[in-house]
């Protein structure tokens, strides 16, 4: 609850009806945004509560508020229009990268595939960095991106992961941006199969599964934010070993998933 990282000091009561108070209504902000700005408050020693959507704080401490606030709006990218309402900033969409010349192809007939699921599948390989390129009804990609090709092909002929997760915004609901917190658990899962054997096929599917629809900034209801963040960077790191290089750098995969491991252990 954001209300357990409210700071109240001795020196300030919210209840004292002589304490000049300042309201800053936030009521636009997501919970999650509200709690980033508490815990930002709390660990700058800044007097403060909440009453609804309204952050109070005392007169003396306004500046610092002003101040917080507005490097936390600047690092979630919050802004506001010119009426005063809030606009969340898009998040890019990830870049396509395109063959490279030269290099040994292989082809996939995709013809039976429908126009959503062919979408679903560029944007995955889009947010993993595999190029790739279609011709016709054919995939292009790289002889040497088979294997995690395949492993994405079997995701998303499975259902395991759509374009509608993919594409969640600013516009959905806000409950619905969130991402369950079983993308923690598969995460876990991932990096459980591949400290054991970092060429385990089931691992790897797992680790691009939560990869695809994981976004740093938006934790799983339920994940503190400093975990995710430290999740998603690790196994990215972990993908990279394992996809990134002509081929696989077991030692560093097992290294980096170990340390994946033993993040998560506590909480799953």
């Amino acid at each position: 609850m954001r209300d357990s990282v409210a700071f109240v000091t001795d020196d300030w009561n919210p209840n004292d009806p002589d304490a000049v108070k300042v309201l800053y209504d936030l009521s636009a902000w997501s919970f999650d945004q509200q709690a980033e700005l508490a815990s930002e408050l709390a660990e700058a020693t800044v007097p403060h509560t909440w009453e609804g959507g309204e952050l109070v704080v005392p007169e003396a401490s306004e500046a610092a508020a002003d101040f917080i606030i507005d490097s936390v709006e600047k690092r979630l990218g919050i802004t506001y229009d010119d009426d005063g309402a809030m606009v969340e900033a898009q998040l890019p969409a990830p870049e396509r990268i395109d063959l490279t010349e030269g290099e040994p192809t292989t082809e996939y007939d995709l013809a039976d595939w429908p126009a959503v699921d062919r979408d679903t599948l560029g944007r995955a390989f889009s947010s993993q960095a595999i190029p790739f390129r279609w011709e016709g009804d054919s995939l292009a990609v790289h002889t040497a991106d088979e294997a995690v090709v395949d492993s994405l092909l079997d995701l998303v002929e499975a259902g395991e992961f759509g374009a509608v997760e993919l594409e969640e915004g600013p516009d959905d609901d806000e409950e619905g941006d969130e991402l369950p917190f079983e993308t923690l658990t598969t995460f876990f899962l991932a990096a459980e199969r591949l400290r054991k054997n970092p060429l385990d096929a089931d691992g790897l599917e797992e680790l691009l599964a939560a990869g695809v629809v994981a976004d740093p900034a938006q934790p799983p209801y339920g994940v503190e934010r400093r975990l995710w963040a430290r999740t998603c960077e690790l196994a990215d790191a972990l993908g990279e070993a394992l996809c990134d290089g002509e081929v696989p750098d077991e030692e560093r995969a097992i290294e980096v998933a170990d340390a994946l491991f033993d993040l998560l252990r506590p909480y799953v």
